[in-house]
């Protein structure tokens, strides 16, 4: 019976920090010429996010179209572009 009461008053904080939060954004992680990414984002509409470069990679997300963001990434120039939702979220943005 106790368990009852104060269950969803244990379990809700702990799931609040656990539980994946909803993000506006699709975050991916593109991989291509380091000296190019800055570039690459740029003219496939998008824009890096997180708090630093990582060699031969960055965080983006689509400013405009993020359906065809991954197509327009690669037509760039990106050697790789994969989904970077948990590397986001590891990072911390």
């Amino acid at each position: 019976m106790m368990f009852l009461i104060l269950g969803p008053l244990i379990v809700a904080p702990v799931l609040a920090l656990t539980g994946r939060p909803d993000q506006a954004e699709t975050a991916f992680l593109v991989i291509g010429p380091m000296n190019g990414l800055p570039e690459i984002l740029r003219r496939a509409g998008g824009h890096s996010i997180g708090p630093t470069r990582a060699p031969l990679a960055l965080l983006a997300v689509a400013a405009t179209q993020p359906d065809s963001f991954p197509e327009r990434l690669r037509a760039e120039g990106a050697w790789l572009v994969i989904d970077g939702t948990i590397a986001a979220q590891l990072c911390g943005v």
